[in-house]
């Protein structure tokens, strides 16, 4: 059952929609973000995908924005082909993408494994979007989105495992600059999130959905989300300690999936810790 905060904006975006079918070469419509998951709080805005046979100019933009009653929220963008917009002193999201370019996307994702993370948050958000217009179009794009390759996540995986490794953390944890240690923490932590990912096979929900995506995951190592947020609450050097662990449990749910990846760089990049050296090297 959907939370309240969720349903009066999908009631909202309904209503929305309605005023956008008055502009020719819609092809579809849909709900995205934390409504369409489900995640949606008192802070929620609306965003709301319109895709279109050609992309709208400048003029039907502005247009779009009076007809919903709507004002920007900054400045107009035409460039960006998102117009963030106000409307009764709520935020409204209107994102403009074509269907040949929303094609190919998945195109670029399922058969040419490209992996930077907007086109993977394109493929997440067609799986977790709702429809309101053109479902026809829209229950074939997530049929498509619906598949993962092995192949694809091996990719996703070999690129991520690389960059597992403390040495910088525990430097940092010395040299006393907590700016840069949590800088890495985090750098680290969402890095694990993007393997997990792809062991689960789920696309990329942004970092702003981490805690939402790791609970729901089954592959993943145990109070993953809660050992997250711990290491932000206690000591650095029992953050430090927990990270070693949970990148080393993670490289073992690789080595389960994934036999045939060579790990045994990780293995020599998580025992490093750099050495001090107080005397100058004896030549």
């Amino acid at each position: 059952m959907q939370n309240s905060h969720t349903q009066w904006r999908i009631d909202f975006a309904r209503h929305l929609a309605e005023r956008l079918l008055a502009f020719e070469g819609i092809k579809a419509i849909v709900i995205a973000g934390s409504v369409a998951r489900d995640y949606a709080d008192a802070y929620a805005d609306l965003e709301i995908p319109i895709f279109w046979e050609t992309l709208p100019d400048d003029a039907t933009r502005h247009a779009i924005v009076a007809a919903l009653d709507a004002s920007f929220l900054y400045a107009y963008d035409g460039p960006a082909c998102e117009d963030q917009l106000m409307i009764g002193g709520f935020q409204v999201d209107l994102w403009h993408i074509s269907v040949a370019h929303q094609d190919a996307i998945l195109e670029d994702v399922l058969h040419n494994y490209h992996f930077d993370l907007s086109r993977l948050n394109a493929l997440d958000t067609i799986r977790s979007c709702i429809p309101l217009y053109g479902a026809e179009i829209v229950q074939n794009w997530k049929r498509r989105a619906r598949e993962y390759p092995d192949a694809l996540a091996e990719q996703i995986i070999r690129e991520h495992l690389n960059l597992f490794s403390v040495a910088d953390l525990f430097v940092l944890a010395q040299r006393n600059n907590p700016t840069a240690f949590y800088a890495q923490l985090s750098f680290l932590q969402q890095e694990v999130f993007l393997v997990l990912l792809a062991l689960n096979r789920s696309y990329f929900p942004t970092f702003k959905w981490l805690y939402q995506a790791l609970d729901s995951m089954p592959v993943k190592p145990a109070a993953i989300g809660k050992r997250f947020r711990q290491a932000f609450e206690g000591s650095r050097q029992d953050a430090l300690i927990d990270t070693k662990q949970f990148l080393q449990e993670t490289r073992q749910l690789v080595e389960k999936q994934f036999p045939l990846i060579d790990l045994a760089p990780i293995y020599r990049r998580l025992a490093y810790v750099r050495a001090a050296h107080q005397r100058p090297l004896q030549r």
